[in-house]
């Protein structure tokens, strides 16, 4: 008799790893959201009135907590499956210090790669 295959929903899959930091004693990921990851984030920030109609920071204050939700969108466990923080999780993010060492490469992952950087090494090679 043979074997029934098992077939897995593709429900939950690691995200692409952006970069590796650590904080404390710990390892994490910081990776790039998918486009569904983005719009609820968004969605978000917009209801709690941190960012306009153009997804723009309305005030300092809405700026830096719109960091701190791209943050949590981004941190991930090793292995990029799991997200470290939740929403919940928006206020005490907002105070850490790591948030401000880090907030360039949270923009960057949730933003995605460049044009340069999608292009790669393009250009042809005299031969």
């Amino acid at each position: 008799m043979t074997d029934t295959p098992t077939f897995r929903k593709p429900i939950g899959m690691p995200r692409k790893e952006h970069k590796r930091i650590r904080l404390g004693a710990d390892e994490y990921a910081i990776c790039e959201p998918t486009q569904g990851d983005k719009i609820s984030m968004l969605d978000k920030a917009q209801k709690a009135g941190e960012v306009n109609e153009k997804y723009q920071p309305v005030d300092g204050l809405a700026a830096y907590g719109f960091i701190a939700r791209v943050a949590i969108t981004c941190l991930y466990f090793p292995g990029g499956a799991r997200r470290v923080f939740t929403d919940e999780d928006l206020e005490a993010v907002r105070m850490e210090a790591w948030l401000e060492e880090y907030q360039a490469d949270f923009i960057k992952a949730f933003g995605g790669p460049s044009l340069e950087e999608a292009k790669g090494n393009s250009e042809t090679t005299p031969s």
